[in-house]
């Protein structure tokens, strides 16, 4: 069996990227003739009739592609659920799609989440929430999102699998923190690190998390919030900076733009509580590499983060202000109770495991060819 796995082709290693990348070195490991595909480029007349019209047609036909070369291949897996658009233009041979999350879809109508910009994102997002179902088999990285799936795609519950993501716990580990690094990001061993990594989407319900650090700042001064990750989304940037500002945070709501890969797991680790607040998730991969980092977890009660956090972590509701507050608050007064957090933030991190991923990815292959 000679596997082509297609990803998009990403020039920061963004979510997609990093899976696409790990599952690829975990089923070589396992001896899979697999090669790792990137996407045709579209023709250079739609890439020209895009700057007409103020488009990135590469960007946008990165996501939503129409063809790709794959050679001999006797199966395709699709790393990510809009590269189903190929299944539409191109015949492909047996496939196997993973489904990341069908968050665009269920927002689609409400103005403060919707991600499409344009009308053609829309389209082309329906288009390969309908390519899916040609798919031989589905990958759903949650069972939040294979219910989606179920719903939305309408797709045989028997014909899609979840395995769940996981990091490279040789990565994410707990480490010591170099006096170097704090430096270099302005860190003071002195105070208390909340930290969010991640984009400014409105679904991250980042808002929501700044309004409760307005009040931890109240009873621990010492605390300052950490916002890891590039500006994706500027006017929500901006907005947030406003509301920091409007509370009187400045200069305790710190804001880091893209962080090299080799200090992701250095920044978990000088924080002293992760809180991801997100109201929708397919995976919620941060919180991962903080449990396994053995930095305290607080998460939204909602979509796949109980599934991802499970007993390691401290669950509220996305927009329960004082509740998500107060979990902070319990955690920066308390050494104790932050170790033992620790402690349950690493044995949760052991459910989850490359190898685990790599193999049950085989056993879909194994059931697409018989």
């Amino acid at each position: 069996m000679k596997v082509s796995l297609v990803t998009k082709p990403d020039k920061q290693m963004t979510g997609l990227r990093r899976y696409a990348e790990s599952l690829y070195q975990g089923l070589q490991a396992k001896g899979v003739d697999v090669a790792l595909v990137l996407p045709q480029p579209p023709p250079e007349w739609v890439v020209r009739l895009g700057q007409a019209m103020g488009r990135d047609a590469k960007a946008f036909f990165a996501s939503y592609p129409l063809a790709v070369r794959l050679d001999d291949a006797s199966l395709c897996h699709l790393a990510s659920q809009t590269l189903a658009t190929l299944l539409l233009f191109q015949r492909l041979p047996r496939t196997v799609v993973t489904v990341h999350d069908l968050i665009p879809h269920w927002v689609r109508d409400n103005p403060a989440l919707s991600t499409y910009r344009t009308p053609f994102d829309r389209l082309f997002d329906r288009l390969a929430l309908h390519a899916l179902r040609r798919a031989d088999r589905l990958v759903a990285i949650s069972h939040y999102t294979k219910r989606c799936l179920v719903e939305a795609a309408r797709y045989p519950p028997e014909r899609i699998h979840v395995v769940y993501r996981a990091v490279d716990r040789e990565q994410f580990k707990p480490l010591a923190v170099p006096r170097g690094f704090r430096q270099k990001y302005g860190l003071d061993e002195s105070q208390h690190y909340i930290l969010y990594v991640g984009s400014e989407d409105p679904r991250k319900n980042i808002g929501t998390l700044i309004q409760a650090f307005h009040i931890v700042q109240q009873q621990v001064p010492s605390a300052r919030l950490i916002k890891a990750g590039a500006a994706y989304f500027p006017a929500q940037r901006q907005k947030l900076q406003k509301q920091v500002a409007e509370l009187g945070l400045e200069g305790k709501a710190l804001f880091l733009d893209h962080v090299p890969d080799e200090d992701l797991p250095l920044l978990y680790n000088a924080a002293d509580v992760f809180v991801l607040p997100s109201l929708y998730e397919g995976f919620g991969l941060p919180a991962l590499e903080a449990l396994s980092c053995g930095t305290p977890v607080v998460a939204a009660n909602c979509t796949s983060l109980p599934e991802v956090v499970g007993d390691g972590g401290v669950l509220v509701g996305p927009l329960d202000v004082e509740a998500m507050a107060q979990a902070m608050v319990a955690l920066l007064s308390d050494p104790q109770r932050r170790a033992a957090a620790s402690q349950a933030a690493l044995r949760q991190a052991e459910r989850f495991s490359l190898q685990r991923q790599a193999e049950q990815t085989c056993e879909v292959y194994t059931q697409v060819r018989n």
